[in-house]
């Protein structure tokens, strides 16, 4: 729904201690360890991961619209804390059913997060005169978001050692549950529901103007991403860009077929994490690029990946941390445009259904990998996942070129005191050339 501007300035800091705190989960690196620790089979482990995905899959579009439809900054916090309650479940009642309630718990915390945070931040910004910022900020949350990736990953093997599978869990419940005030404090800075629309005057009682409805909001965001020609573009290269990195779930793998020590593999894993942060940085300055100078890139890219995962040595993984600092600031690029296309008053909802469509690319990775699996190698695997990255790159390199207005990021000074003069900001339109 349309958001008004707040009493208070957008509070940034908190959008990147919020995507900290969410991500930084040492149970993450485990918690397969600990379901098979108590009984859970390989075959159970994988019917829990679907039920995991199925239920981020079912929940994106309709927690989108919730995200148009009330604040916000509400909507994150009972994201956080539906995680919260799920990693609880796990380490306090560790069993299969447990598990299970986890995993609905942490898809439908997952699917809240999807496409509110980003349009929180976008109306955020906007609301104070600097869109512009938009591509920088979303940027160093995506740093934020690898590099808590990465320091999680680093404390589980302490936290493992001083007390058990139960240590991880505990510190992840702590960290979501940190993340639920810091959600609730972005509301004093964050936009607010529009205000009604003066009634018209006339003969007879004066109308009663109500906010629009769940169904309607829910409409009007799949509408535009189904028939704004812009935001339909924008929508699916995010959604094939965000589902083509659920390769990284095979990595350990391949660093133990590579012959990584178990000890070291986390540290292996630090190679395409920093690749991702760094290029989450320069994703920011680059968020004009046109759809060739992706095309150039993510051909790079897929041929790193490609070619790092096919040499069979540790050392192929900085090949593929090439891949993935190319592939996250090709991220950055795409959603910057996505929230730049949006200007109907469902941007949560429409971001929400490029977060759908993440879902079915990773999930057809997976059912295609999977099926892979009974006759390839973990390299194999993992090199399989560069063709779509390179048939991408030609969609984009072939395909006609197209403007996307994307204003120039605006330099870091607080925004004019109420009441000043208006600065007129001119929106630069990137060529494709």
């Amino acid at each position: 729904m349309p958001q008004s501007p707040s009493s208070g300035p957008f509070r940034v800091g908190l959008v990147y201690l919020y995507t900290g705190l969410t991500e930084l989960l040492p149970l993450n690196a485990v918690y397969a360890l600990l379901m098979t620790s108590h009984g859970v089979s390989t075959g159970e482990l994988s019917v829990l991961f679907a039920v995991w995905t199925l239920t981020t899959f079912v929940c994106e579009v309709p927690s989108g619209a919730l995200a148009d439809r009330f604040p916000r900054h509400r909507v994150l916090a009972a994201a956080a804390l539906a995680q919260c309650t799920g990693f609880a479940l796990w380490t306090a009642l560790p069993s299969l059913g447990s598990f299970a309630a986890g995993f609905v718990l942490w898809g439908a915390g997952t699917a809240l997060t999807s496409g509110t945070l980003q349009s929180l931040l976008y109306d955020g910004l906007a609301g104070e005169g600097r869109a512009g910022q938009y591509a920088r900020v979303s940027s160093r949350m995506a740093a934020v978001q690898a590099c808590s990736l990465a320091a999680s990953s680093l404390a589980a093997t302490p936290l493992v050692l001083l007390g058990g599978y139960a240590a991880t869990g505990w510190v992840s419940v702590l960290f979501t549950l940190l993340a639920v005030p810091t959600a609730l404090g972005l509301g004093r800075g964050a936009p607010g529901p529009a205000p009604a629309p003066e009634p018209r005057p006339g003969p007879g009682p004066e109308p009663e103007s109500e906010p629009p409805g769940y169904l309607t909001v829910l409409r009007a965001g799949l509408a535009e991403a189904r028939g704004t020609p812009r935001v339909r573009s924008a929508v699916l290269l995010t959604a094939a860009l965000t589902g083509l990195g659920v390769v990284d779930e095979y990595l350990p793998v391949l660093a133990r077929e590579a012959g990584t020590p178990a000890a070291a593999v986390p540290l292996l894993l630090l190679l395409p994490w920093a690749a991702m942060a760094a290029g989450g940085f320069v994703g920011g300055r680059m968020a004009g690029a046109g759809d060739r100078l992706l095309a150039v890139l993510l051909g790079a890219g897929g041929a790193a990946l490609a070619a790092g995962a096919l040499t069979g040595r540790p050392a192929g993984f900085l090949g593929i941390a090439a891949f993935y600092y190319v592939l996250r600031l090709a991220q950055i690029v795409a959603g910057t445009r996505l929230q730049h296309a949006i200007s109907g008053p469902a941007r949560a909802t429409v971001t929400s259904v490029a977060g759908l469509g993440a879902q079915a690319v990773a999930l057809g990775v997976f059912l295609t990998l999977g099926l892979a699996a009974r006759w390839a190698s973990a390299a194999v695997l993992v090199a399989l996942t560069a063709v779509p990255v390179l048939l991408l790159a030609v969609r984009l390199a072939l395909r006609p070129d197209a403007a996307h207005d994307v204003p120039p990021p605006w330099p870091d000074e607080p925004p004019p005191p109420a009441g000043a003069d208006a600065v007129e900001t001119t929106v630069v339109k990137e060529s494709d050339a």
